[in-house]
């Protein structure tokens, strides 16, 4: 890729707000502020696609401080028929460039239109052929505003160049980053099995602890990158809850939504307990295939961990014995215990046994109870 100085200092009152935007998060947020007065439009609208080799992509949708109903219920309801939903690149289009208005009220998205009292589209696409990134670029005028004029055509014309060298920087620099940072942000740093599905219970990311637990199979395990139960009773409980919670947060106010259930384990008789929250999403709105569930898995028997320095004081054990004694109780296997420790099964064994010695117990199921029991009344 090769854009040269003279392309990026080009002399235009948005060139700043189109690079620096490269880098915001989420990228190109205050360039939609400035287009909707630069272009006197109530809404201006991104959509960044990144196709992948196994499915059509995840799509970002990106909108200022306006209302995103109307992108929400775009997506939402795919209009297949939309003739404004891609176009060829480099080339600004209004609605009426695309469309005949007889033509146009044939169309799905003509009710659409009329729903929202849109009286006309000007928008353009720009490609980056190396990372297969289409950015879509959208603004509209509302009920009695005029049409888009040669005037505005020749103003957003102008930005194009720029854009399509911005989203080069963007797809070589900064795209997957903001993907992972952003799923990042939503596991945040809690030492609980974490994953983040979207509607079809696909794991898109977990952390350390979930994909130990995933591995194990000890009551939920993945299929095909799907998020799958050992028991189908467990099963139907979870896609209920899912299916509850994207549904509510869709046809209501954007607040998370959460839903708290049980898993069975198969390695013993007790139970993961299952938080399972709908995801924030400020100022983005991701296409079919994007994130929109955290789920966390809890051990049976804490809500917090008791410290190190109590288990010591109260069971005599040493440092590293308490800290396994932790994941334990958390519901992880030894041999999963030992990976997040970053020890050997054998050394995670001895300290087992030491364990069993100082608290006078012989099984970990014992073990589990005892701390239970113990730190009942600091849990609750």
């Amino acid at each position: 890729m090769e854009i040269s100085l003279s392309e990026i200092q080009a002399a235009h009152p948005l060139s700043q707000a189109i690079y620096e935007g490269v880098l915001e998060k989420p990228p190109w947020k205050t360039l939609l502020k400035y287009l909707e007065d630069y272009m006197q439009v109530p809404s201006a609208t991104i959509v960044v696609r990144r196709p992948q080799l196994s499915d059509p992509g995840l799509t970002m949708y990106l909108y200022s401080d306006s209302d995103s109903g109307a992108l929400e219920d775009f997506q939402n309801r795919a209009h297949l028929d939309s003739p404004f939903a891609e176009l060829p690149v480099r080339q600004v289009f209004t609605l009426y460039d695309r469309v005949t208005l007889s033509e146009l009220k044939s169309l799905d998205f003509y009710e659409y239109l009329n729903a929202y009292n849109v009286s006309d589209l000007i928008g353009f696409d720009v490609y980056d052929q190396q990372s297969h990134i289409r950015l879509r670029l959208r603004l509209v005028r509302i009920g009695d505003a005029p049409a888009f004029s040669r005037d505005d055509r020749a103003r957003l014309e102008s930005i194009v160049p720029l854009m399509n060298n911005a989203l080069k920087l963007y797809s070589a620099y900064t795209h997957n980053s903001f993907i992972e940072e952003f799923y990042e942000e939503l596991l945040g740093s809690m030492d609980i099995a974490s994953v983040i599905l979207n509607a079809d219970l696909e794991v898109l990311t977990a952390n350390k602890q979930a994909k130990l637990i995933l591995n194990s199979e000890d009551g939920v395990f993945l299929r095909h990158s799907l998020l799958r139960c050992n028991q189908s009773a467990d099963q139907q409980k979870l896609e209920e809850s899912c299916r509850e919670l994207i549904t509510r947060d869709r046809d209501a106010e954007k607040v998370p939504r959460t839903r708290s259930i049980s898993i069975d384990r198969t390695s013993s008789d007790t139970k993961w307990d299952v938080h399972i929250r709908t995801v924030e999403k400020q100022d983005v709105v991701f296409g079919e295939g994007g994130p929109e569930l955290v789920l966390l898995l809890r051990g049976p028997v804490r809500d917090c961990a008791p410290s190190q320095s109590r288990l010591i004081e109260m069971f005599g054990v040493t440092p590293a014995e308490s800290k396994l004694i932790t994941h334990l109780i958390d519901g992880l296997t030894l041999t999963a215990a030992a990976e997040v420790l970053g020890v050997s099964r054998n050394t995670a064994r001895a300290q087992l046994s030491s364990i069993f010695t100082k608290t006078g117990v012989n099984r970990q199921s014992q073990l589990v109870k005892l701390v239970s029991d113990a730190f009942a009344t600091q849990w609750q």
